[in-house]
């Protein structure tokens, strides 16, 4: 089945900070030029969809915000009308506009990224009152570590885990690796699973995930890479590539 449409994780394969990827603007411009359908998949919960494309255009990588996709849209379609406490950044709140937030008795918690180095215990502890009270753990994504300019720091995951050990419950995982995320993105993009390909620096979440949903991989040795621990995640990519620059010349590979 050819590849009609590639998933592009953002942060570690078009750029690492407010650095762009070399040449990954480029890369973007022939996948798109070749009639491939395109979309930007991101874990990330640090910034809103508008504030990432805004990025995007900053560094000329041809993805608007309506190409983007994010845990955080998820998020809202499963609160729906019930209420909910988040914690996030401030800057990804305009993602959430419209729900009821209750910080007293919530139906839901959301857990994304919330700055520094993560949550503090006193937050934890809110947060597992809230769980063992009834209300529902909803985390944006699930990622254990994070490449930032100066190495790799501990991501989201660590912080939910937690919560789920001592609370006895497990979260609702709703960006990648979630198969629901997967399938959602190429629903929108008007693609089967198995003509779709992911292509990302996390060998778990992008590329584990991506499988168990039925998409082809390719794992970019960008970013979070590191050889080690692909080796020990028994995960193997369709395709292994030094950047995403390599990508269009590999897609006859598959």
């Amino acid at each position: 089945m050819p590849v009609k449409a590639v998933l592009l994780d953002l942060d570690g394969v078009l750029y690492i900070g407010d650095q762009a990827i070399a040449d990954a603007a480029d890369t973007v411009n022939q996948l798109r030029d070749s009639g491939l359908k395109l979309a930007g998949v991101t874990n990330t919960t640090t910034q809103s969809r508008r504030a990432i494309a805004e990025k995007l255009e900053k560094m000329n990588i041809p993805l608007t915000q309506n190409d983007i996709d994010t845990p955080a849209a998820l998020a809202v379609s499963r609160i729906g009308e019930q209420s909910v406490k988040l914690f996030v950044r401030d800057s990804l709140r305009e993602d959430f506009s419209g729900l009821r937030e209750d910080n007293q008795h919530p139906d839901f918690i959301v857990m994304g990224d919330i700055g520094g180095e993560g949550y503090p215990p006193e937050l934890l502890k809110e947060i597992f009152t809230h769980v063992m009270n009834g209300a529902g753990l909803l985390a944006l994504h699930k990622n254990r570590f994070w490449q930032k300019p100066d190495g790799l720091h501990l991501d989201l995951g660590v912080f939910v885990a937690a919560v789920e050990y001592a609370s006895g419950k497990n979260a609702e995982i709703l960006g990648k690796p979630s198969a629901d995320f997967f399938h959602g993105i190429c629903r929108r993009l008007d693609v089967a699973p198995n003509e779709a390909l992911m292509v990302g620096d996390d060998v778990e979440s992008d590329i584990g995930g991506a499988q168990q949903a039925g998409l082809k991989t390719a794992l970019v040795q960008t970013g979070k890479y590191r050889k080690d621990f692909v080796r020990k995640s028994g995960i193997r990519a369709n395709l292994v590539l030094p950047s995403i620059v390599d990508l269009p010349d590999a897609l006859a590979l598959l």
